[in-house]
């Protein structure tokens, strides 16, 4: 039996999962990563503690699966989109590891937006500018630790790093560099147009070679072998941006089919053959299937919020209550004042525009604000997938993974909101299985991603929209709208 390693690199969580030649899981092991704040908005990670982490996990699914590791065939990943891991000449971390979620650079991105920078690299980029990309945390360095901007030698995203790590050759792998701001997605090239727009021209060359996401990278060394327990010589794959890696778990490989995450993030993706002219900036990338392109939209808008609240203010409500409210609310399905902005983590609504309970009154009880926040995230993930939706005429269904995917009153909620079947994913563990995936079709167990993909989907169970629920909950979301205008 051959095997598969797909290591997930999630901006809280690092996990490493084994999967048989069927898609089969075998094994994972995860570990918390510990995550550095010196100061409000900074979100970092140091990178040898990263480095061991990846490791742990690895040692700890070959040990739990009994896996030998002279059967492990691949490694690959799945990655948490942007930041900035960078490092120096002689390969060691210039500073801490950014993570995504950082936000330092909050007034350059504001400054970009006001001074026209922004919508100049547009058509270049295809990237809706935010404090995450390389770009702006580049250019924050430049500003403000110029010694350290000074050190980089190569520009890496998370899963960029971990693969130099295992196999001492730089790369850049596609999907999650193509929405860099770095990257012209159009001519498939980085682009110097890009690096001068944002006053960081000295990046353009340190930016490492362009890697497919299914490339053999190199075999793992010597060193890294020691350290991870995997063998030398074990081939080591591009990787995916985690959105692809749900896409591809959701067996997203034509236009027909969207892709939708529900967790931290609200997420919707769809693949098209062409970039799709439109007055909205859509966020767009190259998928890794050739010749695709993936569009997303993405907010911190999501069940999370759910989560703070439990742990903060509802600690003495479980999950089932909370479902139970929410079903018989959804039934009675009445006008109620009450609204909830999902704003904790950031809006996609206002740059700045934090959350809110609106219309709170006396006579409202548990189950009212239970049912807000429900409603609210899934409001809220509407502003996201709508836009996805409109260029998307091919669509059929919604695949959907997160959370949320545990809750049936919620699940009915997703799918009558957005009049469109959901197939809810029986994979748990998305990022590891899409990355065991890349590694199978990059040493040729499959020909393609299409083929991995017909092979290992596994059937999904499907909710189907009910006609008067979209009607009641449309007629909210308007009032939704509404409310945040004014907000």
């Amino acid at each position: 039996m051959s095997y598969f390693i797909g290591i997930d690199l999630g901006g809280t969580v690092i996990k490493a999962g084994i999967y048989d030649e069927c898609g089969n899981e075998v094994s994972v092991c995860e570990h918390n990563a510990t995550l550095i704040a010196q100061h409000e908005g900074f979100s970092e990670r140091n990178m040898d503690e990263l480095w061991q982490s990846v490791c742990t996990v690895i040692q700890g699914a070959l040990k739990s699966g009994s896996v030998n590791n002279a059967d492990v065939k691949g490694v690959s990943f799945s990655s948490h989109g942007k930041g900035l891991y960078a490092v120096d000449k002689a390969g060691r971390p210039v500073r801490n590891g950014i993570i995504s979620s950082d936000t330092r650079a909050l007034s350059i991105v504001k400054k970009w937006l006001e001074d026209g920078s922004a919508d100049k690299a547009y058509p270049y980029g295809m990237q809706q500018i935010w404090t995450g990309h390389p770009v702006a945390i580049l250019r924050w360095l430049y500003e403000n630790e110029r010694e350290n901007y000074d050190k980089i030698d190569s520009i890496f995203m998370v899963h960029d790093y971990v693969r130099f790590c295992m196999t001492g050759n730089k790369g850049a792998e596609i999907t999650n560099i193509s929405g860099s701001n770095l990257y012209n997605v159009k001519t498939g090239t980085y682009d110097k147009i890009l690096a001068s727009n944002f006053g960081i021209d000295e990046c353009y060359d340190r930016l490492p070679p362009i890697v497919q996401s299914a490339q053999n990278c190199g075999g793992v060394t010597k060193e890294a072998a020691e350290a991870t327990g995997l063998k030398e010589g074990t081939p080591v794959f591009g990787g995916f941006f985690d959105v692809v890696a749900a896409s591809i778990a959701s067996g997203v490989t034509d236009d027909t089919v969207l892709s939708a995450t529900s967790g931290t993030w609200s997420i919707a993706t769809t693949v098209h053959k062409s970039i799709k002219d439109d007055p909205h900036h859509y966020i767009w990338g190259n998928y890794c299937i050739p010749d695709l392109y993936f569009v997303h939209e993405g907010s911190p808008t999501s069940a999370s919020n759910l989560a703070w609240w439990r742990n903060l203010l509802l600690k003495n409500v479980s999950l089932d209550e909370c479902n139970a409210y929410v079903d018989k609310a959804q039934k009675e399905r009445k006008d109620s004042s009450l609204f909830y902005f999902p704003y904790l983590f950031g809006s996609n609504f206002k740059l700045g525009q934090h959350a809110s309970l609106y219309g709170l009154q006396a006579h409202h009880d548990m189950q009212d604000i239970v049912n807000a926040l429900y409603e609210g995230i899934v409001f809220s993930h509407l502003i996201n997938q709508d836009k996805v939706v409109k260029i998307s005429p091919n669509l059929k269904t919604i695949r959907m993974a997160g959370g949320p995917t545990n809750s049936k009153p919620w699940m009915q909620m997703f799918a009558s909101a957005s009049n469109l079947p959901i197939e809810i994913s029986s994979i748990k563990q998305v990022g590891c299985m899409a990355a065991a995936l890349c590694a199978a079709v990059g040493s040729g167990h499959f020909k393609d991603f299409s083929e991995a993909v017909k092979a290992t989907h596994k059937a999904s169970v499907a909710i189907e929209p009910c006609a008067s629920q979209h009607d009641y909950l449309r007629e909210r979301y308007a009032r939704f709208l509404e409310i945040n205008k004014s907000l």
